[in-house]
């Protein structure tokens, strides 16, 4: 297809800078000194696999063709390619370096294709998405000149595992954002991670099923079965080796997977391990020890999978086996039985606030929460929708999680957001790590893009809490030989004044509840069990204790001493006490309920000084 003819070069001096010599020779960029000329990939190996899949002489448009390589490469393999670049300078080295090319290469922005309606049978963008300021204008435009069936192959850095810091990325985006986007503009796409971790392959077809792909091969993976389940996308991440003449693969021990929940519920997920010989295998999720087998061919496990991208790690005892099949299928799950497994603190304080917005009338809408990340290191073990699934859910915080509403930016400063954007804004345990200098300023900017309603919960500086935190610091330390960080920064920074912070939004003219949370004598007693009986082997009757104690005192936790409060802040100034009050229990929980979770607990001959006894 030729190129249409060139309108007003492209503005932005800025841009032409950005996408100048500089960055094709390593100046803001990933790329090699000595130039994008003398090293850049190859896209051979996609030859082959799209002639099957669009047939000979199929049309293809490459966005952000830089040099031109790509597109001289598919020419030459019998396709009718062209590409577009919105830096002169790459098209102006195309002549030079990628002769092939000449031609059939333009000046334009990826968000504005100058061509029409279902133009192409492939469209490729290899290593731009993450240069684009709105990467879901490009999705449209992929979509729009895309013919139904036809191809769309992209890569781009997974930020949770990407380790530089690129200049120009402005929208690194989680491999689960980019399947949510996908789907929204007409795709079905699979997920392949090829030859760096980081490196997330897409792709994807505009309508019908999405293509089959493996870990290193175009083709349909002879160890890795596709689920059944159209939610659920199981991708080889590292530590896989090549299909071996047995149909095998060898993996290292610490080989890794990643594990998609596309959907909008948890998902009960049924694995299978096959292993050629008998192997001892440990396979954790997101950190957490789900199951371990020894010497056996076969490890059979069944683990909750929140919505998003989780990492599935496989350990093996002697440092590598051959791995014959990795079989994984899901069934819905609810929300409630995956809200249930967290940690009793977590579940507290999310039950509560769910529990106000609905006493109050707030089935759905906005919401906002500040410093929402259950979990570390990239997973979760579930996330702010789950005890929300109704609303409109945006979820902000410094740690990243591989969820399509959750944003990795930092709480402490100025919030993207306009005056009053969501109706709710939650932000639990995160004031007190504020310093005690910058909290008017936080609380400001917090208050500021709230539209209605503010929950607002912390360990206030109320009788005891900062005695139990201390004890729990230094049980930590004493049983596991560290500083708890979180803890730390509790101490360092001084708990918030509750009365202080009250008058704060009443001085504003907003009314405030305050409703205790977290029975204090109860948090301590399961805070020390948690501490002495759970530890990083542990498998999953960590969670079936979590559940047992969350079903026994769930909400009877709202009952003073408290080891945190929280404040509902309503800024149109409505007496909200009638409809929260009875939310405050009459009675102190029942420390006999908890029995369950610390026998599941200390039940665990795993356990370090333990107590299988």
């Amino acid at each position: 297809m030729p190129c249409p003819p060139e309108t007003e070069p492209l503005g932005s001096t800025l841009l032409q800078e950005l996408y100048g010599e500089g960055y094709f020779h390593g100046a803001n960029s990933g790329f090699a000194q000595e130039g994008y000329a003398r090293v850049h990939a190859t896209w051979q190996h996609w030859m082959p696999w799209l002639r099957q899949e669009v047939g000979e002489g199929a049309r293809w448009l490459d966005l952000g063709c830089a040099y031109g390589f790509l597109v001289e490469e598919a020419r030459r393999a019998g396709f009718r390619a062209v590409g577009l670049d919105a830096s002169r300078y790459a098209l102006s080295q195309a002549r030079e370096h990628a002769g092939g090319a000449s031609g059939h290469v333009l000046q334009a922005h990826a968000e504005a294709v100058p061509f029409p309606d279902a133009a192409f049978d492939v469209v490729t963008a290899f290593d731009l998405l993450e240069h684009v300021p709105t990467p879901e204008r490009l999705l449209a435009e992929v979509a729009r000149v895309l013919r139904p069936g036809g191809v769309f192959l992209a890569a781009t850095p997974d930020p949770i595992v990407f380790d530089r810091h690129e200049p120009t990325h402005v929208a690194e985006h989680v491999p689960s954002w980019w399947m949510r986007e996908l789907e929204r503009a007409g795709f079905s796409a699979t997920l392949r991670f090829f030859q760096a971790e980081y490196n997330c392959e897409i792709v994807a077809r505009r309508g019908g099923p999405p293509p089959a792909v493996s870990f290193d091969a175009l083709e349909p993976d002879p160890v890795v079965a596709r689920p059944a389940c159209a939610a659920l996308r199981v991708a080889p991440r590292a530590g896989i080796g090549a299909v071996e003449s047995d149909g095998g693969r060898v993996i290292e021990d610490g080989a890794t997977f990643h594990l998609l929940n596309a959907g909008e519920v948890p998902l009960r997920v049924a694995l299978d391990l096959e292993t050629r010989e008998p192997s001892s295998l440990r396979v954790t999720l997101d950190g957490r020890v789900m199951d371990r087998s020894r010497d056996v061919s076969l490890l059979r496990t069944t683990l909750l999978l929140p919505a998003g991208g989780h990492r599935l790690r496989v350990g093996v005892e002697g440092g590598w086996a051959r791995l014959v099949a990795l079989r994984a299928d899901g069934q819905p799950a609810t929300h409630e039985e995956l809200c249930l497994t967290l940690p009793f603190d977590l579940y507290e304080r999310y039950a509560l606030t769910a529990e106000v917005l609905r006493r109050l009338g707030v089935e759905a809408g906005r919401v906002l929460d500040v410093g929402g990340t259950m979990g570390g290191d990239g997973g979760h073990l579930a996330w702010t929708g789950d005890f929300l699934p109704r609303h409109d859910v945006t979820v902000i915080d410094g740690r990243p999680a591989d969820v399509p509403a959750h944003r990795a930016i930092a709480v402490d400063g100025v919030l993207p957001f306009d005056d009053g954007a969501f109706e709710s804004v939650i932000s639990q345990d995160v004031l007190e790590h504020v310093p005690a200098k910058a909290r008017t300023a936080w609380l400001e900017e917090v208050w500021r893009v709230t539209g209605r309603l503010l929950l607002l919960a912390c360990p206030w500086s109320t009788p005891g809490v900062a005695e139990a935190d201390e004890y729990l610091f230094e049980l930590i330390r004493q049983r596991y030989g560290y500083e708890h960080g979180f803890l730390a920064e509790h101490l360092a920074n001084g708990h918030p004044d509750l009365d202080a912070t009250r008058r704060f939004f009443e001085a504003r003219g907003a009314s405030v509840v305050v409703l205790p949370s977290g029975h204090l004598p109860s948090w301590i007693l399961m805070q020390t069990v948690n501490a002495w009986l759970s530890h990083p082997e542990q498998d999953q009757s960590f969670a079936r204790a979590n559940a047992a104690f969350n079903r026994a005192i769930g909400l009877r936790a709202v009952v003073a001493p408290a080891y945190r409060h929280l404040l509902v802040v309503d800024r149109e100034a409505r007496a909200l006490e009638p409809r929260l009050s009875g939310l405050v229990s009459t009675a102190t929980p029942d420390i006999e309920a908890v029995r369950a979770a610390i026998a599941g607990l200390a039940a665990d001959p795993a356990a370090p000084g333990g107590s299988g006894a």
